[in-house]
């Protein structure tokens, strides 16, 4: 699907690619801690919030949602910046889930219920189960806050440094690959992880053949 100028037939395609653009800034900022990355990775999340508002063509109410959450993200980035705090991260985490969570529920309504199934579509589907790992990121993130030792194999650090290695054992967890390097220590880190499992497993089961399904019933109207 080539890219070009922003539309219906391939919003799905530049929303995948601010994610995946995300998660590969996140793993370079990791990989050279201490640097200039570090900002670089905060302003790539910002724009990541704007490239997502336009892909999805949402309504206006949700586009000025989003939009303000960009400047409450920029603002308590740059606040935790010079005074880190819990309350800080915590809230810069809930403005990502939320972000996480109302994409995917706007990208399910529009691949299920609007239009025909294409490639475009293909590549939404892609985009939610980036979305599902994602979410399940930021919990997991709140949770360190709270509770620092309650996952093995991931060390206190800096938010940005963080992020990586949590959304790494996310989406490990959530295709249920469980390499054994990272692993849950508390019991309300245990829960989140058994739920990321099963919800992996169902989006493939049931959204995935619902997708299918309908492509089917197309086929022969």
């Amino acid at each position: 699907m080539p890219l070009r100028k922003l539309s219906r037939k391939n919003n799905f395609l530049y929303l995948c690619l601010a994610l995946v653009g995300m998660l590969f800034a996140s793993a370079v900022t990791s990989q050279f801690p201490g640097t200039v990355l570090d900002n670089v990775f905060s302003a790539v999340i910002v724009a990541m919030l704007l490239v997502g508002v336009k892909s999805l063509h949402t309504d206006t109410t949700w586009t000025r949602v989003v939009y303000g959450m960009a400047v409450a993200l920029g603002s308590l980035v740059l606040l935790a910046h010079f005074y880190p705090t819990r309350t800080t991260l915590f809230f810069i985490y809930v403005v990502l889930f939320l972000f996480f969570l109302g994409s995917f529920k706007t990208a399910v309504r529009q691949i299920l219920f609007e239009g025909e199934v294409d490639g475009n579509k293909i590549v939404g589907s892609l985009s939610l189960y980036l979305l599902i790992g994602l979410m399940w990121t930021m919990i997991y993130l709140m949770i360190l806050i709270f509770d620092p030792q309650a996952f093995k194999g991931i060390e206190p650090g800096a938010w940005e440094h963080l992020f990586f290695h949590v959304a790494y054992y996310s989406y490990v967890t959530l295709t249920t690959l469980g390499y054994g390097d990272i692993s849950p220590s508390s019991h309300i880190a245990e829960f989140f992880v058994t739920m990321e499992a099963v919800t992996g497993v169902f989006y493939m089961a049931i959204f995935v053949s619902s997708l299918i399904n309908l492509q089917g019933t197309k086929l022969k109207k």
